[in-house]
């Protein structure tokens, strides 16, 4: 059964708002930790997604940082005991193990404080470190993990003595965002990582008139100045000026938005879309995108689009190679002319 673009990111979102109901208090002081300053655009789209979950309760997190500059002081200043919030994503296992390490030392630090590991992708590759996450998540007694698909459900509730739930991607609490017109007739919008799934011959597709191929692009010079400005800027113009926590926070969502706009302008740029991001999946989504979606090394991908009915629409698919994605987005293109 087929729904409308507009019908999945409302049916997403309630589920979001189910999920979060007894994890966050509008009334109480809390933390939002992880900022993903850097240019994984998928990562800016999680982190707007979460600030416009809190935005709707009309509540912000008194505290925000990067891995790079938290504080625990400056963080029980900013919300005494209160609940911290990690930011979701793709990164909880040992395939980016930085992430591991920084949650690890948050559970041993503040053992008893109610920590929430807002939606992720569980992968490891090492029982040595699933041992260690294992421990530090019995001996901090009060964490709650949020799963995007339902192999990282299993797989938690299996090794890690925690409340586990299952939880769309936050970046779905963005909504509906419009679509600029686009100047080319395909887009090839594949990773180049440690995540990259099976090699693909992009042959066909490349010779193709109209063809374009872009990953997330980089930040322009002077990114961190210019947003920081454009973020006092708009601070003041609105009343919203405060201390440092604020306008840190100020910063960090001028730096997503801009990230993410930048992500929208790619996405919109082609009438088709052929991505192996799961954000270029759910950001083709949010702008009903026809795009087809190729998975990531370990299933991360197709995870979630099984988990959740991403895909139950005219407008995605799930593909094995970009041929096959080529033959789907021909055969609706077809479709589509002949309906017009």
């Amino acid at each position: 059964m087929t729904e409308s673009n507009n019908t999945t990111i409302n049916r997403l979102q309630g589920l979001i708002t189910k999920c979060h109901a007894d994890l966050f208090d509008s009334s109480e002081r809390f933390a939002l930790l992880n900022f993903p300053n850097h240019t994984n655009i998928g990562d800016s789209a999680i982190w707007l997604g979460a600030l416009a979950y809190f935005d709707r309760h009309r509540a912000r997190p008194s505290y925000v940082s990067e891995m790079s500059t938290f504080d625990g002081e400056r963080m029980d200043a900013a919300i005494g005991t209160g609940r911290i919030f990690i930011n979701g994503g793709g990164n909880f296992g040992d395939v980016w193990p930085h992430y591991s390490n920084f949650r690890e030392h948050l559970l041993g630090q503040y053992q008893g404080r109610p920590i929430v590991q807002m939606p992720q992708t569980i992968q490891f590759r090492a029982q040595e470190n699933i041992d260690s996450m294992a421990r530090a998540i019995e001996r901090h007694g009060n964490f709650t993990l949020l799963v995007r698909d339902k192999r990282s459900f299993e797989f938690a509730r299996l090794w890690f003595q925690c409340e586990v739930r299952m939880c769309p991607d936050m970046a779905f609490c963005i909504g509906p965002v419009k679509r600029p017109a686009p100047q080319h007739e395909l887009l090839l919008n594949l990773r180049d990582d440690v995540e990259v799934g099976a090699a693909q011959d992009l042959t066909a597709a490349t010779l193709r008139p109209g063809t374009v191929k872009s990953d997330w692009t980089d930040d322009p010079a002077d990114f961190q100045r210019q947003t920081k400005h454009a973020a006092i800027l708009k601070g003041l113009m609105t009343g919203r000026i405060g201390g440092r926590a604020r306008m840190t926070e100020l910063a960090y969502r001028e730096r997503a938005q801009q990230r993410f706009d930048r992500g929208v302008a790619l996405l919109s740029s082609a009438r088709q879309v052929i991505t192996d991001r799961m954000h270029g999946h759910i950001m083709s989504v949010l702008i009903g995108a026809d795009h087809c979606v190729l998975d990531n090394s370990y299933g991360k991908t197709s995870g979630f689009i099984e988990a959740w009915g991403t895909c139950n629409s005219d407008k995605a698919a799930l593909a094995p190679t970009v041929d096959d994605a080529l033959a789907i987005l021909d055969a609706r293109r077809i479709e589509q002319t002949a309906a017009a």
